[in-house]
């Protein structure tokens, strides 16, 4: 299996489209923002109990992370269609499932990255229970290994 690091990250073009604008934003706007931070703050003097220069130097630190995180999140992008998969599950696909252990019924909304929303059960097709149904069928069974054991759904629907 993929290092999680490695894997592909699915975005629709609108999410990609954002992913770049808050890169190109956090390395300009951002960046810029931090350093008149930091030039003010040393108008005050003394930087050893200087807290408004901590405040700027951490904000820096976070920034310059958050570039790197995107950037490495960016070199992962893979750009999917709403009808990329016209056989089984693929992105924006609605399942209706009954986890066999427990007979509760659940939906989910596979989606990417970019439109998880648990509020509204919106998954990752990247997550371990997106990458589990991935290509599966209705009434098929499937199994998904989680740290206190294994779950097993069934398919009921697929919308």
């Amino acid at each position: 299996m993929n290092n999680r690091n490695n894997r592909e990250v699915f975005f629709t073009v609108e999410g990609l489209k954002n992913l770049k604008e808050e890169i190109k934003y956090l390395e300009g706007a951002k960046r810029k923002e931090i350093q008149e931070d930091i030039s003010q703050a040393l108008e005050y003097g003394d930087i050893t109990e200087n807290a408004e220069y901590n405040i700027a130097l951490e904000a820096q630190r976070m920034n310059e992370i958050n570039i790197v995180r995107l950037k490495q999140k960016l070199s992962r992008a893979k750009v999917v269609d709403k009808n990329c998969c016209s056989e089984g599950i693929g992105i924006g696909t609605t399942l209706k499932l009954e986890n066999l252990g427990t007979g509760e019924k659940v939906g989910y909304i596979l989606v990417p990255d970019d439109q998880i929303d648990f509020t509204q059960n919106k998954i990752s097709l990247n997550s371990p229970l997106g990458q589990a149904f991935l290509g599966h069928q209705e009434g098929e069974e499937v199994e998904i290994e989680v740290p206190i054991g294994i779950l097993r759904y069934k398919i009921l629907k697929i919308l």
